[in-house]
């Protein structure tokens, strides 16, 4: 049956039918990036370099680092980016292995350090995984973004999430999919991809009281779900990359967005974890979206692999 639902947190509205996944269409060969070591920029990062900041963590996955952007986004009176870069070329942040949740772990805790940095801005804390999600290199990194003005949609999401009205849809527990330590993972009411999932504190908290470690978890959770998913699909993963091999392509893009609390302390953190492979061309930019499952049928392809 026919049917669209407006998500309470975005405003974007989504619509499905029955018969619009039946439609005939290939699956967008996904480009993939530079894996040749001697063009990496992060690679063999000598101790004088003139890019590196203050901040550094080992947390049992190697040496994660901050480094300024030569090409970055925001710069100036805009704002400002700060990297953080990872020890090894491989294995990437979407290959399952048993260094990942010590590999996220690192990651989130420095992008935290980081972002306390300039407590009186609001930051966006974003991992990407693969060009279809934005990177532009193959070696693991993130960054910290800290904009001189907050987004008024960020100031507009941020307030809805203080709206009992709003909770209560993220909360139905037809959309849950998962909850451990204080951290609830949730079906989006739209989704812009068909894999994407919220993760939300059960608890209104601000981005310096995250755990970094159960944060991680609940990502590797994730990535491991999307993957069983797309195996059961028989959904073949990029040319050239086999989840097995290490030291190859990612198997899947993704990409982790983390979005503080407003800097007036309204609203908490909250995090959308994308697979943007599968987003349709543009649909990031679209009032109206292509909403694949509706968000029971959405959790329940979820319920029980994170």
């Amino acid at each position: 049956m026919a049917a669209a639902t407006t998500c309470p947190l975005t405003g974007r509205v989504g619509v499905w039918t029955p018969a619009r996944e039946l439609r005939p269409r290939t699956r967008p060969i996904r480009q993939e990036l530079v894996t040749d070591l001697d063009r990496c920029p992060f690679c063999d990062t000598a101790a004088d370099d003139d890019r590196l900041v203050p901040g550094h963590v080992d947390l049992g996955a190697g040496r994660w680092f901050a480094m300024r952007n030569i090409y970055p986004p925001l710069d100036g009176p805009t704002g400002s980016a700060t990297l953080v870069v990872g020890p090894d070329h491989g294995p990437t942040l979407t290959h399952l292995h048993p260094g990942l949740e010590d590999a996220w772990t690192s990651l989130l805790t420095l992008q935290l350090v980081l972002a306390a940095r300039e407590p009186q801005r609001w930051s966006l804390l974003t991992t990407a995984v693969g060009t279809s999600a934005g990177a532009s290199q193959q070696h693991p990194h993130a960054q910290v973004l800290t904009p001189a003005t907050v987004p008024p949609i960020t100031e507009q999401v941020q307030r809805r999430l203080t709206d009992p009205a709003v909770l209560a849809q993220l909360w139905d527990e037809r959309c849950a999919v998962a909850e451990a330590g204080g951290l609830r993972l949730v079906a989006p009411p739209v989704p812009l991809g068909p894999e994407d999932l919220l993760l939300v504190p059960a608890a209104a908290a601000p981005v310096e009281a995250i755990d970094p470690r159960a944060v991680a978890r609940m990502i590797v959770g994730w990535l491991r779900a999307v993957q069983e998913l797309q195996a059961k699909a028989g959904r073949p993963f990029a040319a050239g990359s086999r989840p097995e091999a290490l030291d190859g392509p990612a198997p899947i893009d993704v990409k982790v967005l983390l979005h503080a609390q407003l800097p007036d302390g309204t609203g908490r953190w909250w995090a959308e974890l994308q697979v943007t492979e599968a987003h349709a061309p543009g649909v990031a930019a679209a009032p109206l979206v292509d909403v694949v499952h509706p968000p029971a049928a959405h959790a329940e392809r979820f319920r029980g692999r994170c």
